[in-house]
């Protein structure tokens, strides 16, 4: 089965953040000298916060695809950044109307480690 792509535009916000994770093992010795090394073959993670907003007939098949998308991959190109897999963590998905056939979506899409 081949990977979707999230094509939908997002909203880039004033304060919007990524976040960058890095999974890292140490070792401490007593002469006070620490060894710090990456976790595995990619150790850093990213996540960020999307918003979009737009009329239903268009964010109806976006929440569609993110609600499809918490357990399953998808490629998707975070702003200033190199595409990449991603899913959406299920705990962040929001869906607010804000008129008769308007909606605005936030959810957050977390760096997949590849298949």
């Amino acid at each position: 089965m081949a990977i979707e792509t999230f094509n939908w535009k997002t909203q880039i916000q004033a304060g919007m953040q990524g976040m960058f994770v890095y999974a890292t093992r140490s070792a401490k010795f007593g002469d006070g000298y620490e060894q710090i090394a990456g976790d595995g073959i990619n150790p850093e993670t990213q996540s960020w916060p999307i918003t979009m907003s737009g009329l239903n007939s268009e964010m109806l098949p976006a929440l569609a695809f993110i609600r499809q998308h918490i357990t399953k991959s998808f490629i998707w190109t975070p702003p200033n950044g190199a595409p990449g897999l991603y899913r959406v963590d299920p705990e962040s998905v929001r869906a607010e109307p804000l008129a008769h056939n308007v909606t605005t979506i936030t959810a957050t899409f977390k760096q997949a480690p590849a298949p």
